[in-house]
């Protein structure tokens, strides 16, 4: 069975980003293993010392699930034209592994613009050794006003994005 371990970036428990991770889980295959980490704030701050010599048990635990995962996808919003902290804390504890290399890698930046922690995201990732497909991308601008009070999605296109989106991610 295939594994997706989706990464929300907000820090925010009702973030847009959140909505859109699981309306994109609906929308994927039951045949699909789907896990969902929304917990960036529970994380230690990065140690590059601790990091190669003592990571921290919830640091290993976390890259442990990231190497066995099939694919990563990270839905993230834009904080201060950049990515978010939580996350960026994330992926600084996978520096110094080879969890990402050659990782199929989905990202998604939900967000007023987001234009900038798009590339930045996408830039990491590479660094990291991740394999970014445009394909498996997809920049959402204007994020809040394409969906309602409740957090669905009322945005015809936003919704056929993520439908071509999910079916991807189910062919990759």
């Amino acid at each position: 069975m295939k594994t997706i371990f989706a990464i929300v970036g907000s820090a925010s428990a009702h973030s847009s980003n959140h909505h859109i991770v699981n309306h994109l889980q609906q929308e994927i295959n039951a045949n699909i293993h789907f896990t969902l980490f929304d917990r960036l704030k529970e994380l230690p701050h990065f140690d590059p010392e601790e990091s190669q010599t003592h990571p921290p048990i919830e640091i290993i635990a976390l890259r442990q699930v990231i190497n066995d995962a099939d694919l990563v996808l990270i839905s993230s919003p834009e904080y201060i034209f950049s990515v978010p902290s939580g996350l960026k804390n994330l992926l600084e504890w996978c520096a110094a592994t080879t969890v990402f290399t050659d990782k199929p890698v989905s990202i998604i930046t939900a967000a007023a613009q987001g234009e900038t922690a798009h590339i930045e995201l996408q830039r990491i990732l590479q660094g990291l050794g991740a394999q970014i497909d445009e394909k498996r991308n997809l920049l959402i601008q204007g994020v809040k006003g394409k969906l309602d009070a409740t957090g669905a999605i009322w945005d015809e296109q936003l919704n056929l994005e993520l439908e071509k989106l999910a079916t991807q991610l189910k062919e990759d």
